[in-house]
């Protein structure tokens, strides 16, 4: 495979780190000896030194998501390379894409002396890792975006669907809009967005009056468009999904004469994964995007370098590198407080902190959906940083309060929100 270039890639660490530094010398060993995947002169560990931050880096290699944990791996690589730290090595295990098989990579990276791990990936892999690296004192940044398995220690680095829709909401209300109806799949993420839609329609004084839950594997949304479209009472929706499904949904509401203006349509960053620009229907429809104002270095170098278009989580891998990287340069009891600190990093995906519960926060851009593609029309700025601190607890919401439920029966939705 082509050797990747080195760029030197500025890397604005706000606070923390001195970006002055000279870097030379990546340090990476593959798990699997697959050495011939990128020309690493620097994999050499006689020229390690005590204080190197030693990065155990677990991805589904193998395994259901394993195209997935190969792209992210690519992206890693062309961080090291741009990075050219040598205070820092990274060791890649793979996890299998299994609980058990993230166990025994975690199990491994922390015998072979990790400081600290990046990944994995899902959900289910992040609750094998917990409780071995929490007794190990090895901080974990994780790319899974399921707020369940986050706590202090064990941290994501993903786009967290909570942040998206607080900055959505926000968007919606200070632009004139009162009242929410949501449509999202049914499943653990679809209730994980209406617990965050609820407790921003509260913060925000916007409330959520409509829900409506559809099977992943759906392709027909009559009747639940009708249901939720019938006496109106709202004048914004939000579809947390995207291709075929989005196009499908709002073509319904369409049907039943919900349109914009009298309705915005917003989403989540699951759009920009979907061509809009001849769907004349979502035509103004917004959504939130991490920060392309930083340019599109990592996606042309990444399709120079390997030939395809990188998936979007592709960046935070590479993000996750870059965070390491200012690690590198703190002692092991300061990694945390660093790890965690109130000023936060810029990288690819512009500026994100990573919080003391366990969730990320990322400035988000709105985007709409216009002929000519999305365009910016909210830039990204740190506002809401500590939406996460400030959760309020669902149990407590009046019942006068909470939305009316399409497609699932209320008591089976709020034994879940209360219980998660």
């Amino acid at each position: 495979m082509q050797v990747l270039k080195r760029v030197a890639l500025f890397f604005l660490c706000v606070g923390l780190w001195s970006c002055n530094s000279p870097l030379t010398n990546n340090r990476i060993e593959l798990s699997n000896r697959q050495y011939d995947i990128i020309d690493y002169d620097a994999v050499n560990k006689a020229m390690m030194s005590e204080d190197v931050l030693n990065v155990g880096v677990l991805l589904p290699l193998t395994g259901s998501a394993s195209d997935m944990g190969l792209g992210m791996q690519n992206a890693m690589f062309m961080a090291l390379d741009d990075l050219q730290n040598n205070r820092m090595m990274l060791k890649f295990y793979d996890t299998k894409s299994t609980h058990e098989g993230a166990q025994t990579a975690a199990s491994q990276a922390i015998d072979d002396g990790a400081d600290l791990i990046l990944g994995p990936l899902m959900g289910k892999e992040v609750e094998g890792v917990a409780p071995l690296a929490l007794s190990a004192d090895v901080p974990v940044v994780s790319f899974t975006t399921s707020p369940q398995v986050l706590q202090k220690g064990i941290y994501s680095i993903g786009l967290l669907n909570g942040e998206q829709i607080e900055r959505a909401v926000s968007y919606a209300k200070n632009n004139g809009r009162n009242s929410l109806a949501l449509l999202v799949p049914d499943n653990n993420s679809g209730l994980n967005i209406v617990k965050a839609a609820l407790m921003s329609s509260i913060t925000k004084d916007m409330p959520l009056v409509k829900v409506g839950f559809y099977s992943p594997q759906s392709v027909d949304f009559s009747e639940l468009v009708k249901d939720v479209a019938s006496d109106g009472g709202f004048d914004t929706v939000l579809i947390a999904d995207g291709g075929n499904r989005l196009k499908s949904l709002v073509s319904m509401f369409a049907y039943n004469d919900v349109m914009y203006p009298d309705v915005l349509f917003m989403g989540t960053a699951a759009w920009d994964n979907t061509n809009l620009s001849k769907e004349t229907i979502l035509y103004h429809g917004v959504y939130p995007m991490v920060s392309k104002s930083y340019g599109t270095y990592f996606t042309d170098k990444y399709k120079e370098t390997f030939g395809e278009q990188p998936k979007s989580l592709y960046s935070f891998a590479y993000d996750s590198v870059l965070l390491a990287s200012v690690l590198s340069g703190k002692t092991e009891d300061d990694i945390t407080s660093a790890l965690t600190g109130k000023s936060g990093f810029i990288g690819v995906n512009g500026f994100f902190k990573i919080l003391p519960t366990g969730q990320s926060f990322h400035s988000l851009e709105m985007m709409e959906v216009t002929k000519d593609g999305p365009k910016v029309v909210s830039p990204a700025d740190k506002e809401g940083a500590n939406y996460a601190e400030n959760e309020i607890d669902i149990r407590y919401i009046p019942y006068e309060k909470l939305p009316k439920f399409y497609g699932k029966s209320s008591s089976e939705v709020l034994r879940w929100l209360y219980n998660n």
